[in-house]
């Protein structure tokens, strides 16, 4: 599948956004003009999750959005999910890439610019560069990068960037302006269960010069 990355990146959090399971969140955001989203959860008991992303990896389907799980190649594999997202201590790149095969998409978290030099080498479509701001959303021992560190990854990178990390409301040019493909958000599409609503503004945001 070719990586069309769209200007905002939504990752689902189940506990954020009030809602019981992913696929009721997929659906607000599909609404509010989401056309790639990644279902990110660390607690659900396996077998619930699995049938949730199952009706997940339907609808986008239908509707031609791209799914991508995160961490679990398995979980991707199995609801017929569009890729994975990989952090760097999760299942390396190249073995993900023998699972998934050559036509789904692999993501891979950077954190520094050694990490962002590495990843050339990897078979990966693109990287997530964070935090960029200070976050409560992922738990991170990285330290926050700022701007200015994210523009020079974003120089460095031989794959298109997915800023991420505190992204919301007011700082969405910033990222893309400093060379971001994309910019990733949570509490900020999440934020009071108006999903749709809030996925529709961020979007006017990227798209506004």
């Amino acid at each position: 599948m070719k990586l069309r990355l769209p200007p905002i990146y939504p990752i689902t959090d189940k506990r954020l956004s009030g809602f019981n399971s992913h696929f009721q969140i997929l659906k607000e955001l599909v609404r509010g003009g989401a056309t790639l989203v990644q279902i990110r959860d660390k607690d659900t008991a396996l077998d619930g999750l699995l049938a949730d992303l199952r009706r997940c990896g339907e609808f986008a389907g239908e509707h031609g959005v791209s799914l991508i799980v995160n961490d679990r190649c398995d979980l991707a594999l199995c609801c017929g999910a569009h890729g994975v997202h990989l952090g760097q201590d999760d299942l390396p790149a190249e073995a993900a890439r023998a699972l998934m095969g050559r036509g789904r998409i692999i993501g891979l978290s950077t954190h520094n610019l050694r990490q962002v030099h590495a990843s050339a080498r990897l078979a990966i479509d693109y990287i997530g560069y964070g935090p960029v701001y200070a976050t409560s959303t992922k738990d991170t021992s990285s330290p926050v990068a700022g701007v200015r560190r994210l523009r020079n990854a974003c120089d460095a990178a031989t794959r298109p960037v997915v800023a991420i990390g505190g992204i919301g409301p007011g700082r969405i040019r910033e990222v893309l302006d400093a060379g971001a493909t994309s910019a990733a958000v949570i509490s900020a599409a999440m934020a009071g269960g108006r999903i749709a609503k809030n996925m529709e503004a961020l979007l006017n945001e990227a798209r506004a010069k």
